[in-house]
């Protein structure tokens, strides 16, 4: 598979785990669920940023990600 398949395959894990539960969104947790290696999480979540699909947010140094409702 293409690095840039493998992207968006890893967005959709991202994105499909954002819409099922809003539990905890921190990013090492979303990380450890998703089972993506830390560097491909990072470039998924960039393609979802780029995508306006998701807003990051920082609470008590603490980043969080939630989808955006569209």
């Amino acid at each position: 598979m293409k690095k840039k398949d493998q992207i968006g395959t890893n967005a959709g894990i991202i994105w499909r785990r954002l819409e099922a539960d809003l539990t905890d969104t921190k990013v090492p947790m979303l990380i450890k669920e998703c089972r993506i290696k830390k560097d491909d999480f990072y470039m998924a979540l960039g393609w979802l940023a780029r995508e306006d699909k998701i807003k990051l947010i920082e609470i008590d140094e603490s980043m969080y990600v939630f989808p955006v409702n569209t």
